[in-house]
């Protein structure tokens, strides 16, 4: 049925129209009946099959219940909003009617005298409508008679007619209080249990940082036994200290003056523990501060800023898959071997040697179209290799001599080819040999590229001969880059690294003692040139070694300084 048309439709179906009216007419019992509707079929210019026709019923069926559902969503929408509003108006005329209760006004208080007529106390006795609340004075009483009665309550009916044993809604308003006010008051001593702990605590704190603090002398002073004094010393003593110019000056001396005194003593010594308290409490804080200094950094070096999931972040703030010379690969990346054909985006290489092999990373020296290039594989899918070398590339002056780089990104890696620019060679810096004439060009090239790089904030920290190569017609016009860039940081995007603590393959230079962990990153590269001279210079590896303020190296004995 798939790809027929509608027409052949058409003709099969009349053809089955014609051939049952032709049946029926000879048996003369049943009608002709039709497997479609014409008119759907027919309409307008356009013409529609069977499942056409059967997905437009079925999306104007989805649609209607979609417009049914939001209609009744909608009319429970609005239920509730009345809901709502009906809701806050009894909430409103309730607390209208709480607030509008007013209490009984109380009877005025009046003092009556029963000593006289009984007119006037018939005159005086209070009506119904006043509340007796009056204090009468009788003939034979020598003080007054107090009778007093309490304005009815709204709810003195109901506590009247409480179930006995039942506890009224005062008492249980005054249980509540009193056991909230207990609640209370007990939070409040552990509280204060608490922090006259911590004062304890801070005294002592203090006690033992001025006793550190003390010389010896004196801690020898402060550890020695008092001495014991007879009974008539002490008193001299104490008549002594009660006696002296101060507090006898004048003759006013009195208890009430030693007791002020006292209360001034206690008062100055008390300022003196807050002001103590507040002096341990910012010391506390700047702690604090500066373990949260601490421990940031801690966590800011424990970030390896080569790991390459750091890498791909950085990588997706920058649209570099629409590079041209980027491609992608919906495959695992290829087995690479010597002596072996690569085929990459329609190219095919002859890998013919094996230069660098180290954890993840390969680099093959390559020819492809009579030319030398140099190809690098490594188990990243980040192309870190070729945002460097591309913005090596476009802060340099000689751009017109740089290398053509091209990347292929893979499912689980990323291969990274280096081809010469026309009537241009690629070679490797340590296949040049020790001509010093050669070793010196080779020199001003090398520090011309570290100038470079770190004009526009990159750190290669991975200088060395292996993964350095030239490309130009002619030796004098060389243009050094890196093939491997596994090492290298971006220190624009990764402003966070400040030191060479924190770079990965600074780390043997820092337990050997060349550098420090405070210095900077970009000291990193300035040995690597060293290095790098050195190797060129007697074609073995540099192993410096300290000598008292100044280093060496292990071949000359410590007779002849090297750096």
């Amino acid at each position: 049925m798939e790809g027929l048309s509608v027409s052949s439709l058409s003709a099969n179906q009349s053809t089955v129209q014609v051939n049952m009216g032709a049946g029926l007419h000879d048996g003369g019992v049943a009608s002709q009946w039709s497997p479609y509707c014409k008119e759907d079929l027919m309409r307008g210019g356009e013409e529609l099959c069977f499942e056409e026709l059967r997905a437009e019923r079925y999306n104007q069926q989805k649609q209607k219940e979609m417009e049914e559902k939001m209609r009744h969503l909608k009319e429970q929408q609005e239920q509730l909003s009345q809901e709502l509003e009906e809701k806050k108006r009894l909430l409103l005329r309730k607390s209208q009617q709480i607030s509008n209760v007013d209490q009984p006004a109380a009877a005025p208080f009046k003092i009556l005298d029963e000593s006289g007529s009984k007119e006037s106390v018939r005159k005086s006795e209070p009506s119904s409508d006043e509340l007796p609340d009056d204090v009468f004075l009788r003939p034979d009483e020598k003080g007054l008679c107090v009778r007093v009665q309490f304005p009815t309550r709204p709810d003195q009916n109901l506590q009247q007619n409480r179930p006995p044993g039942q506890p009224s809604r005062t008492e249980r308003d005054l249980r509540a209080e009193r056991d909230l006010r207990a609640e209370r008051d007990l939070r409040a001593e552990r509280e204060l249990r608490a922090e006259r702990d911590l004062r304890a605590e801070r005294d002592l704190r203090t006690e033992r940082d001025l006793r550190a603090d003390q010389d010896p002398d004196s801690q020898e002073s402060v550890s020695q036994p008092k001495k014991q004094l007879s009974p008539i010393e002490e008193i001299s003593v104490e008549a002594a200290s009660l006696t002296s110019p101060g507090e006898l000056s004048g003759g006013n001396f009195s208890p009430l003056d030693q007791e002020q005194d006292q209360n001034q003593n206690q008062n100055q010594e008390q300022d003196q523990n807050q002001n103590q308290d507040q002096e341990q409490d910012q010391e506390q804080d700047q702690e604090q501060d500066q373990d949260q200094d601490q421990e940031t950094l801690s966590q800011s070096h424990a970030v390896d800023p080569c790991d390459p999931e750091v890498r791909r972040q950085l990588l997706d703030l920058f649209d570099i898959t629409s590079s041209a010379n980027l491609h992608s690969e919906q495959r695992p990346l290829p087995a690479v071997e010597e002596c072996s054909l690569l085929d990459l985006g329609g190219d095919t290489f002859f890998i013919e040697s094996r230069l660098l092999d180290r954890h993840s990373v390969s680099i093959f020296r390559a020819a492809a179209d009579n030319q030398s290039v140099f190809i690098k594989v490594e188990r990243c899918s980040a192309p870190w290799d070729f945002y460097l070398f591309t913005r090596l590339k476009e802060n340099s002056p000689s751009a017109d001599r740089a290398a053509l780089i091209s990347c292929f990104l893979f499912e689980d890696g990323c291969v990274t080819v280096y081809t010469p620019p026309a009537d241009h060679q690629l070679t490797v810096v340590a296949d040049c040999g020790p001509d010093l004439a050669r070793v010196g060009v080779t020199a001003v090239r090398l520090l011309e590229l570290v100038l470079q790089l770190h004009g526009c904030s990159l750190l290669h920290a991975g200088l060395q001969p292996g993964v350095l190569a030239s490309c130009g017609a002619a030796a004098n016009q060389d243009w050094l880059f890196p093939l491997d860039w596994s090492s290298s940081l971006d220190l624009d995007l990764q402003k966070d690294v400040r030191s060479v603590q924190q770079i990965p393959s600074a780390q043997g230079y820092i337990r050997l003692g060349l550098l420090q962990p405070a210095d900077p990153p970009h000291t990193v590269d300035l040995v690597g040139v060293a290095e790098t001279i050195y190797f060129l210079l007697t074609n073995s590896e540099m192993k410096p070694e300290r000598h008292g303020s100044s280093w060496t190296l292990k071949q000359y004995g410590g007779v002849r300084p090297g750096y």
